[in-house]
């Protein structure tokens, strides 16, 4: 079937320009991007909470720049989505099925020519829509947002518009099921438009927010330990209600072998859940979000994991993967940050149980530094490392030997994907980076509000590493700073964190001259990341 291509154009045109952007929608975008929305003149699409997805923007810019992109996503979700989308190989998968399928090419020639027909009837009335200052993300065209619903189906809120028709089709709630192929849908339903994706915590579109605020919890459960934090999150950030609380429970254990949680680690887990249940029946929160990470995405029988966790705490684990993992933890650990003593490009390393996450963010110049420009998680660990290769105790030099092999190895494919060489500050954040960190200090007693903060340089990181990766366990457990459940492992951690540093400060030498020589320890990380990014959905969705 065929449509007035020019009619159609001219029809979405007037319908833009009778809605144009409000001060509320771009500071929103604003928040989402992180600097001002250059161009924007309308929401072409919003989530089912109501904040903007993506945005339309004018052809030429202030001072005659042209704008080639009219239409671009900045819901963060849906740009991640999209982009774990590309990493996976599904657009050649789409192309493809474009060459494949005739009447899907005619679909899709067709809505490009509508594209086009918008373009050239927008651009002799751009002038006369609000005008912003500010650049966009890289552009994601019309199947690859189709494709974010393909791949992530039980997180993604769904719906689009057919150009020949006014009428929504859309499934608020979170589907239970995989949708159709996409090219049952372009056949379905005509044309389309465009997409509408987001990560939502509510399901159905919410009104205005009476309260300026919201109390949400985040529980991080990572290989080696769990966490519990409740914090109130507002426009000036996150504000404790329950400190964090942590439980080793060890739920990696021979993961690395077996691929599968044991029953005592299941357990453990749902004993600390249980705990966390009470916690959070004395402090209601709007919202809670359980994020699993390294040993539930290997492990075959995380299903009975996350059935175990919902019966518990009514919500089910969300197993991210480390891409996510690594954006999470630059948000934590960054937000605490003082950007004024420490220069960027920032690299967050995120030292785990069962991964390790090397995330770096922008200069400040060329991108916010806020923004990640690059990140990866490498299969290494303080459980994996000490599973893996080091098993004699004290271990022995052929052991050490094979695990730095092994790290360097994680550590060089990572350095592929993050240019670790553009570094200024490294940020070390999780449990074995801050107890070695506390144990260079001298303290006989970990504390958090000593060690939070601190810059400490690589050469004494070096030696306290290496120090505790050849003691025995029984000579470890004499230092009441580590906690009795990372005894066994934090050696293994030890060696990754070390290495890390040494590759990085190589890295930055080689790129600019001039070594790394020291690192900040952060007790701000993956947790923190979680329960902000949750809080901001939250006060992002309000609308007006």
């Amino acid at each position: 079937m065929t449509i007035d291509i020019d009619a159609k154009a001219k029809a979405l045109v007037d319908a833009i320009l009778a809605e144009p952007a409000t001060d509320h929608d771009i500071d929103v975008v604003q928040r989402q991007l992180g600097r001002y929305p250059r161009g924007m003149v309308a929401v072409g699409a919003r989530c089912v909470c109501g904040r903007p997805l993506a945005v339309i923007t004018r052809p030429v810019l202030p001072g005659g720049i042209p704008f080639p992109t009219t239409c671009y996503l900045t819901g963060p979700e849906a740009v991640k989505a999209a982009s774990h989308v590309e990493a996976a190989g599904i657009m050649q998968q789409y192309n493809d099925m474009l060459g494949a399928d005739e009447e899907l090419q005619a679909a899709y020639r067709q809505a490009h020519e509508l594209y086009l027909a918008f373009r050239m009837n927008w651009q002799p009335v751009w002038a006369t829509a609000r005008s912003t200052l500010r650049g966009p993300r890289p552009a994601v065209c019309l199947y690859v947002s189709n494709a974010c619903m393909r791949y992530w189906p039980n997180r993604w809120s769904w719906g689009w518009e057919p150009i020949q028709s006014e009428t929504w089709y859309s499934n608020e709630s979170r589907m239970s099921s995989t949708p159709p192929s996409v090219a049952a849908r372009w056949r379905t339903e005509q044309r389309f438009r465009v997409w509408h994706v987001c990560h939502c915590p509510r399901k159905k579109k919410r009104k205005a927010m009476s309260k300026e605020s919201v109390t949400v919890a985040g529980i991080d459960c990572g290989t080696n330990s769990i966490r519990l934090k409740v914090a109130r999150v507002d426009d000036e950030g996150m504000h404790e209600v329950v400190p964090r609380i942590l439980r080793v429970i060890r739920l990696g254990q021979d993961v690395d072998k077996t691929h599968r949680f044991a029953d005592e680690a299941l357990e453990r887990a749902y004993e600390a859940a249980r705990e966390f249940a009470g916690v959070l029946a004395e402090h209601p929160v709007d919202g809670l979000r359980f994020v699993a990470t390294s040993a539930t995405r290997d492990a075959e029988n995380r299903e009975e994991f996350e059935d175990g966790i919902e019966s518990i705490l009514g919500v089910r684990p969300e197993v991210i993967p480390g891409t996510e993992e690594a954006d999470l933890s630059f948000l934590g650990a960054t937000s605490v940050v003082n950007r004024d003593d420490l220069p960027a490009p920032y690299l967050v390393v995120d030292l785990g149980g069962g991964s390790t996450e090397l995330v770096i963010g922008g200069d400040g110049v060329n991108a916010p530094t806020t923004q990640v420009q690059g990140a990866f998680s490498m299969n290494i660990g303080s459980v994996r490392m000490t599973e893996r290769h080091l098993v004699t105790d004290p271990p022995t030099q052929a052991e050490i030997d094979e695990a730095i092999a092994d790290i360097d190895e994680h550590i060089d494919e990572a350095f592929r994907t993050v240019d670790a060489g553009k570094a200024r500050t490294i940020i070390g954040v999780s449990g074995t980076v801050t107890t070695m960190t506390a144990l260079a200090m001298g303290l006989k007693e970990y504390d958090h509000t000593v060690v939070d903060g601190h810059r400490l340089s690589l050469e004494d990181a070096y030696a306290v590493d290496d120090r505790f990766l050849r003691m025995t366990r029984a000579e470890r457990s004499a230092y009441k700073t580590i906690h009795p459940g990372r005894i066994d492992v934090v050696g293994g951690g030890a060696v990754v964190w070390s290495r890390v540093l040494a590759k990085v400060s190589e890295a930055a030498q080689a790129d600019h001259g001039e070594a790394i020589d020291s690192f900040v320890a952060s007790e701000h990380g993956l947790l923190d990341g979680i329960v902000l990014d949750y809080g901001a959905v939250f006060s992002l969705g309000s609308v007006q």
